[in-house]
């Protein structure tokens, strides 16, 4: 009997030891960001670009039309591109671009519908994708996504840029991160 009790006592320290490895594997920040939204434009009382981000994350604005925010290793910029040609085209673009970079890999091209959040835009974002892999220096391995969307002519013209970039680790977030702001982004002006 003293056998079994201690058989299961050690049965049970092995799953208890297994999940504390298994959680510690586990992204730190496994909860899902939340978000608030960020407008940015050509002056302090007129936004541009506007998208729901994660709060917390750092704001730069790099134009009227472009900005990034950041958390540690992990990216998400927005840029109002106004292509004159489809989302698919501009896949194709970059695409072409990023076989000429050294050591990079393209991992995936895809495209889908979304409804969209914003009540003036169409109601639904089309848009296609670019996921590639590339060895940065000083960060090691980095996986990127850029998505060229089409917020307002039903798959027409690429009017928005939205690229997420981190380690493949951070691949669920910044899915998540990308899907939201697809979702929540718009040229106001």
């Amino acid at each position: 009997m003293k056998k079994n009790v201690m058989a299961r006592v050690l049965a049970s320290a092995a799953v208890v030891g297994v999940a504390g490895v298994l959680a510690g594997m586990l992204p730190s920040d496994a909860a899902a960001p939340s978000y608030a939204y960020k407008c940015w434009g050509t002056s302090a009382d007129h936004c541009t670009v506007a998208v729901q981000a994660p709060k917390g994350w750092k704001f730069t604005q790099l134009d009227k039309f472009q900005a990034k925010f950041t958390k540690s290793d992990e990216m998400l910029r927005i840029d109002g591109i106004y292509a004159k040609v489809s989302p698919k085209a501009q896949v194709a673009r970059k695409t072409a671009e990023l076989k000429k970079v050294p050591g990079l890999k393209i991992l995936s091209q895809s495209n889908g519908v979304t409804p969209s959040e914003i009540q003036w835009n169409n109601k639904k974002v089309v848009f296609y994708d670019v996921k590639y892999s590339y060895t940065d220096g000083a960060r090691g391995q980095r996986v990127v996504t850029t998505r060229y969307a089409d917020t307002l002519d039903g798959g027409n013209r690429a009017y928005l840029e939205l690229t997420v970039g981190g380690s493949a680790k951070d691949q669920a977030e910044l899915d998540a991160v990308l899907r939201k702001a697809t979702q929540s982004v718009t040229l106001v002006g």
